[in-house]
């Protein structure tokens, strides 16, 4: 390739100079230089440009507008002349991809990213595609795995002075550790990619830092703290014209929003978060909404409002599902077949219609959904329990949890605003209170989910392995969630 054949490097820094205070005049400046390069046969100048544009629009949150013009530029490249280009084009449309849930997209652009940079060689095109990979261990839940992997990406970045991948690989070490309830480390590394992000002016990691100390204070409790950051985080993003982060800066809020007890404010924040979804075609932030608003109306008793968010959330799992089906060679690792089993049977569950008529009725389709559960997850062992004291004949055998036995336990299970996924129940923070309970003997792991029928805890939910100590993945707790929902509808 010689210089010719490239837009000049000086070009490219003037016009990020230019994007900091005219971004709308950089725009403009690189589409035209796209233009004249593509016509006058430069495709790798022309690929600098629009790679160029797709990083500005990137930091805007709208970077979907440019698939069409990566996927041609992407034809007209000579890959192999020009390895650096297409590492840049792969990385872009890789971006695109994950951003809409087609995982398997993304993957085979970011592996095709990584060795077109190792060929020329590029540590920041390499890093960059290295963030990615590592990202979608992250869809999986495969934490330790994609934090290894993000590892790899700060190897090749070295010391270099870049503080745009800086600040976005220590927000994507910080979430790794966020997940596996690491807090300490995920707050140093979010602060790391806040002062990343404030040093290069890239305030579209400084809004995601914030978000991030929102989601790390919430988890410790700190409302004030969580409140704080996650306005922050919201305000950046709303100026930027970011839906996803605003997106998922909302989620945040609504859980902010439950903290305080605020259900109709968190009703309007996950609308508001799957307005943005839908403007965007994110399908991963659209299925989360819809689950959500799914259990919010039905907390509220509006069955009619929850039923179709549900089916909503279920079809969109299933598109995701279908869209990253392992069908391209080298690729089928990541899934685990058994997995893939699972989420069609679960998918089968979730369509089937209960006839309802009786209380009997009810236990029945209980004693159904609890064995199908169980054998779908894989569950060693899956315990239902009633909450209060129904009568004999109500109950089904199944046990209860009563106050003020279980008081303590109630109610912290009833103040967490998410499920309980326990790796070890050693550490279980009622674990004397639970432990005069038959059923409670012989789990290591448990996945806690309380059941609510208009707005009051009516059951509990345990989902738990016995023979070894198991870390649940997101996608298990994804699972456990959509169980949930399913026993909620038929219990009310």
């Amino acid at each position: 390739m010689t210089e010719a054949d490239a837009l000049p490097p000086e070009v490219l820094k003037r016009l990020s100079r230019v994007a900091q205070r005219h971004p709308n005049s950089a725009l403009l400046r690189l589409a035209a230089l796209e233009h004249s390069a593509k016509a006058a046969g430069r495709h790798a100048a022309a690929s600098d440009a629009l790679y160029a544009h797709f990083y500005l629009l990137e930091h805007r949150g709208r970077a979907l507008e440019l698939q069409a013009a990566l996927v041609q530029a992407q034809a007209d490249l000579d890959a192999d002349a020009h390895p650096l280009q297409g590492a840049r084009l792969h990385e872009a449309l890789g971006r695109i991809a994950y951003q809409q849930g087609e995982y398997f997209e993304a993957t085979e652009h970011w592996n095709q990213s990584a060795e077109l940079a190792a060929a020329v060689p590029d540590a920041r095109a390499g890093a960059a595609a290295r963030i990615g990979l590592g990202q979608i261990h992250y869809a999986f839940g495969a934490w330790a795995r994609g934090r290894e992997v993000h590892g790899e990406a700060a190897q090749l970045l070295g010391a270099a002075d870049d503080s745009y991948l800086a600040a976005k690989l220590a927000l994507n070490i910080g979430v790794g550790h966020f997940e596996t309830q690491e807090l300490d480390d995920a707050e140093r590394h979010f602060s790391h990619g806040l002062a990343a992000a404030r040093r290069g002016q890239h305030r579209e990691y400084e809004a995601e830092a914030h978000w991030q100390l929102a989601r790390a204070a919430l988890a410790r409790g700190r409302l004030d703290w969580a409140t704080v950051d996650c306005r922050l985080a919201l305000s950046i993003a709303a100026k930027l014209g970011h839906s996803w982060l605003e997106a998922a800066a909302s989620r945040t809020w609504t859980d902010i929003s439950l903290a305080r007890g605020d259900r109709a404010g968190a009703i309007r924040s996950t609308e508001h978060g799957l307005l943005l979804a839908n403007r965007i075609h994110s399908r991963p932030q659209q299925s989360q909404a819809h689950l959500l608003l799914a259990k919010l109306h039905e907390q509220q008793g509006d069955k009619e409002a929850a039923i179709p968010h549900l089916w909503q959330h279920l079809n969109l799992q299933a598109e995701i599902e279908r869209l990253s089906s392992p069908v391209r060679p080298g690729l089928a690792s990541l899934f685990d077949p058994a997995r893939q089993a699972a989420e069609g049977q679960l998918l089968s569950l979730s369509m089937r219609r209960w006839k309802i008529q009786t209380w009997g009725d009810r236990l029945s389709a209980l004693t159904q959904l609890c064995a199908e559960a169980q054998q779908i997850l894989c569950l060693d062992r899956l315990q239902f329990w009633w909450v209060g004291e129904p009568t004999q004949a109500q109950t089904g055998g199944y046990p209860s949890l009563r106050r003020p036995e279980q008081a303590r336990y109630l109610d912290w299970l009833n103040a967490t605003p998410k499920l309980q996924a326990l790796g070890t129940v050693s550490n279980h923070p009622c674990k004397t209170e639970l432990s005069t309970l038959p059923q409670a003997a012989g789990t290591l792991s448990r996945i806690e989910l309380p059941l609510y029928v208009k707005g009051e805890m009516v059951a509990v939910l345990w989902l738990a392995h016995c023979q070894q100590k198991h870390m649940w993945s997101r996608q298990e707790q994804l699972q456990a969630s959509h169980i949930a929902r399913l026993f909620e509808l038929v219990l009310a």
